[in-house]
C-alpha cells in the first residue's frame, strides 16, 4: 500500500511516501535559493519519494527562525523558487512549500534588532532567552496577510500544494496554545478565540489559491508542557480543519523553545548542545540534558496513537504520520489499518535519499538511521546532511 497512488485535491502522488518539512541551512542569508539546495533536493526527487515538503520557509522579515532559512516573503523568491520546482519535477516528484513564522522562537539577532513578537508577553525559555513581546490586532493581522502572500507566491512559483506550519512551537501553534496565548481579546482566552488565527489564516490561503489547490497543514497534537496543546484540543483542531477543507493533515508534537527532543525522539547530542557554553554553563547545561534522556529515547512510530485517534474525527481527510518510522513493515501496517494515508520520513531520508527506491524493490530491513540527532543540531554551524555516515 505504501507505494500506491493517493490524490489530494487533484496533487497525484505517485505513492505514499513524503519527506517531512526539515530546515537545510542552504539558503542564501535573505532566504533566496542556491545551488546547493538544489541538489539537495534533486538527489532527494531521485530516491524515489512521491512527495517532498520543504523546510520551513519565512513569511515576514521578522519571522525568520534561523541562519540560511529559506524564504517566501518577498516577491523577489519567486524565481529562484521556480527553479527548484522544475528540478523537482523532472524527477517526477511533487513538491510542497511550507511556511511559517518563528514568533517567539527566534532572538534578536536575527531580526534586526528587535523584540521576537508572539500571540503574548510571557516568561523566557531556557532556548532563546528572550520575552516575546505581545502582538497588536494590526501586526496579527500583517502576519495573516503574510502567510496569504507566501501562499500565493507558493503556487506562482510552481509548488504542487503548500503547507501552513502550525506545530513545533511556531507562530500559529503558538495561537493555538495556551501556555503562549494569554491574550483576553478575540485572539485567545478560549479554545475556539485561539484556533481563529489558524483558521482565519487558512480561509484567506484557501480564497488566494482557489478550490483546486491543495493546502496542508503540520499540527502539534501534545506539547508537553504545562498549559501547552494536549491531544483533546488537537482533536477538536483537526476536525474543524477537516471540516473547513483542509486537504491534508500531518501531526507532530513538542516546541523548539521547550520540548524539542518530543519533535526528534532519539539520542540527545550533548557534546554539541553544550559546545558553545563557558564550562559551568555546559556543565548545568549537561546535567538538565542527562535528566531527561530516558524520557525521550527512540520509539518507533512515536505519534502513532495520536494519529488514530486524529484519524477517527478527520475521517476521509488524509493524514500524515510522522515520526520515527523504522521498518517498512511498519509503515505498510500503519497504511494497511486506516490510522493514517501516508508516511512522512525527515530523518531516515537524510541518512538513505534512496530508501523509498529500495523499499519499492522489496526492502525489508530498517532504516539505517541511528536517530542520534547529529544532522538537526548541527545545522547551527553546517547545512543539513548525515554526520554519522561510517
Amino acid at each position: 500500500m505504501l507505494f500506491e497512488p493517493i490524490i489530494i485535491n487533484g496533487m497525484q502522488l505517485k505513492n505514499r511516501v513524503v519527506r517531512s518539512a526539515t530546515y537545510e541551512a542552504m539558503a542564501t542569508e535573505d532566504g533566496k535559493i542556491t545551488d546547493k539546495i538544489i541538489k539537495f533536493y534533486t538527489r532527494l526527487a531521485k530516491g524515489g519519494v512521491g512527495l517532498i515538503i520543504t523546510g520551513h520557509a519565512y513569511i515576514q522579515k521578522n519571522g525568520i527562525a534561523d541562519s540560511f532559512q529559506l524564504g517566501a516573503y518577498s516577491d523577489e523568491h519567486v524565481m529562484g523558487l521556480k527553479k527548484l520546482t522544475t528540478a523537482i519535477h523532472e524527477q517526477n516528484t511533487m513538491v510542497a512549500l511550507q511556511i511559517s513564522h518563528a514568533g517567539r522562537q527566534t532572538v534578536p539577532e536575527a531580526i534586526g534588532g528587535q523584540t521576537p513578537m508572539g500571540p503574548s508577553s510571557i516568561e523566557a525559555d531556557s532556548v532563546f532567552n528572550v520575552s516575546p513581546r505581545e502582538m497588536t490586532v494590526e501586526e496579527i493581522l500583517k502576519s495573516i496577510d503574510a502567510f496569504v502572500k507566501a501562499a500565493e507566491r507558493s503556487k506562482k512559483a510552481g509548488f504542487d500544494a503548500v503547507q501552513l506550519h502550525a506545530a513545533h512551537g511556531y507562530l500559529m501553534a503558538q495561537f493555538l496554545s495556551s501556555h503562549t496565548n494569554r491574550r483576553s481579546d478575540e485572539w485567545g482566552g478560549t479554545p475556539e478565540k485561539r484556533m481563529r488565527f489558524i483558521i482565519e489564516t487558512y480561509k484567506k490561503v484557501r480564497q488566494a489559491v482557489g478550490k483546486i489547490y491543495p493546502v496542508l497543514i503540520k499540527l502539534s497534537v501534545d506539547e508537553g508542557i504545562e498549559n501547552g496543546i494536549t491531544l483533546s484540543e488537537a482533536i477538536n483542531i483537526s476536525q474543524t480543519l477537516s471540516q473547513l477543507g483542509i486537504d491534508a493533515i500531518e501531526i507532530s508534537g513538542g516546541t523548539i523553545a521547550d520540548t524539542v527532543f518530543m519533535v526528534c525522539r532519539g539520542d540527545i547530542p550533548i557534546d554539541i548542545l553544550t559546545s558553545e557554553e563557558d564550562l559551568s554553563e555546559a556543565e548545568k547545561l549537561s546535567e538538565q540534558l542527562y535528566s531527561i534522556k530516558d524520557n525521550v529515547m527512540f520509539k518507533e512510530a512515536y505519534w502513532l496513537q495520536h494519529a488514530e485517534k486524529i484519524k477517527a474525527v478527520i475521517k476521509d481527510t488524509p493524514l500524515i504520520l510522522v515520526g520515527g518510522m523504522k521498518y517498512p513493515q511498519t509503515m505498510e501496517r500503519v497504511l494497511e489499518s486506516k490510522k493514517a494515508d501516508l508516511i512522512s520520513l525527515s530523518r531516515a531520508l537524510i541518512r538513505e535519499p534512496n530508501l523509498p527506491n529500495e523499499m519499492e524493490k522489496g526492502r525489508k530491513n530498517p532504516v539505517k538511521c541511528s536517530f542520534c540527532n547529529r544532522c538537526l543540531f548541527e545545522t547551527g554551524s553546517g547545512s543539513l546532511r548525515c554526520y554519522n555516515l561510517g
